[in-house]
């Protein structure tokens, strides 16, 4: 019996790199990679959402189901949350937990996935959690000029003083169905960061960020960094 809903959104456009989804990292691709790490998760019914008939193709080998995008939601502007919501009116009835699983993200902190849907399931006081590295950097932003945003330009504390701040890795999104259909946003409810690993903190976006872990593979790929 299924308990978990994974979705894996996988369009066949990008305009960055080409074919994204279906570039190669050690030798299998990233859709590849997303779902094989998804089959690892115990009672996951897992949906890849496509307009690609080869990432289609791809996957029919593994035992996911495929759904056909709509075009609206094939577009460059169409968010993660209108593809989960699609999915979720196509399968009509579903209580439970969701996950947005992106294949961009090829190294995953399995065993932080995994705690983190264990969390969840037995949490009456979180909604949502979101793959997150923990940091504790200074932080500046750009707006007509650069400008400090956690700290002051004549005070900077030690490391041990500062509070450390979350940021995205963006590999999964866990949420609850119910409460993510009434607010529509994969940040529903409660929400906290289930923090992973650092290595575990790629986003395929450039030809850098392809080229930089087809070479991090051949350390990442294999214990005790993978399970």
């Amino acid at each position: 019996m299924h308990n978990i809903l994974t979705v894996i959104p996988a369009r066949g456009g990008s305009k960055s790199i080409p074919k994204k989804n279906l570039q190669l990292i050690n030798g299998k691709s990233l859709i590849e990679r997303a779902v094989t790490t998804c089959l690892k998760i115990e009672g996951n019914r897992i949906i890849v959402s496509t307009d690609d008939p080869e990432i289609s193709n791809t996957v029919k080998k593994y035992p996911v189901e495929v759904f056909n995008r709509s075009k609206v939601n094939s577009s460059d502007i169409a968010s993660s949350e209108s593809v989960v919501l699609e999915v979720l009116q196509q399968i009509k009835t579903y209580e439970g937990l969701v996950v947005l699983f992106q294949a961009t993200c090829p190294f995953t902190d399995l065993q932080a996935f995994k705690d983190s849907i264990s969390f969840l399931q037995n949490s009456n006081s979180v909604d949502s959690m979101f793959s997150a590295v923990s940091k504790n950097e200074f932080i500046w932003e750009f707006s007509s000029s650069w400008k400090p945003v956690n700290h002051s330009k004549l005070l900077r504390p030690l490391r041990q003083f500062r509070s450390p701040i979350a940021v995205e890795t963006g590999s999964f999104y866990i949420f609850n169905s119910a409460i993510f259909l009434e607010e529509k946003t994969r940040f529903c409810g409660v929400t906290i960061p289930a923090f992973t690993k650092n290595w575990s903190n790629f986003d395929i976006d450039s030809q850098d960020d392809l080229d930089l872990c087809r070479a991090l593979s051949q350390i990442l790929d294999f214990p005790p960094y993978l399970v």
